[in-house]
């Protein structure tokens, strides 16, 4: 099973204190090419009926998505939740991301990479990964733009995340 680290949860915290002020990463990320990587995500990520809310991290040091891209996706059926209201904790020795008021935990979503492709710059290869409670997952995507404005996107690879034990350390290798 794989285990949200503890760093990650720091990581996140602290990314979330910070202010949603647009950075190169949000002009470069929070793009219609962008929204649609984040929509497939949601769309494969296997505990999206079970969750209520839903969070959106950018770029790869998890920083808060402004709230005008975050409007984007009040059409998901999910409570779209700021990722300053998020807070962490332990239950049960593993660590648990959950909006503060409601202790619900959001499915979050990560865009960390949207890189036009050197031969065609229309057309895209990023990488974004979904969490939800101790599971997570993470992709290299081919995002390729339509002329009717749409993207077909396509899965290039699943990106591994190394197990995590209960202290956040990568878990030693199986010796069997």
């Amino acid at each position: 099973m794989l285990r949200i680290p503890s760093l990650l949860a720091i990581c996140f915290l602290t990314a979330c204190s910070r202010n949603p002020a647009p950075t190169p990463d949000h002009r470069a990320l929070e793009t219609p090419a962008g929204e649609a990587v984040l929509r497939h995500v949601l769309s494969i990520c296997p505990h999206r009926s079970e969750a209520k809310l839903l969070t959106i991290v950018i770029g790869p040091r998890l920083d808060s998505a402004t709230s005008a891209f975050e409007k984007k996706f009040t059409d998901t059926g999910l409570t779209v939740t700021p990722s300053a209201k998020l807070v962490a904790g332990a239950v049960n020795g593993e660590v648990r991301i959950f909006e503060g008021n409601t202790n619900q935990t959001p499915v979050i979503l990560q865009i960390s990479t949207l890189t036009p492709e050197p031969a065609n710059p229309a057309n895209y290869e990023a990488t974004a990964a979904w969490s939800y409670k101790d599971k997570i997952q993470r992709w290299k995507l081919r995002v390729v733009s339509k002329p009717d404005q749409t993207f077909d996107i396509t899965p290039i690879e699943e990106i591994p995340i190394a197990p995590r034990n209960q202290d956040g350390m990568p878990a030693p290798p199986d010796k069997t």
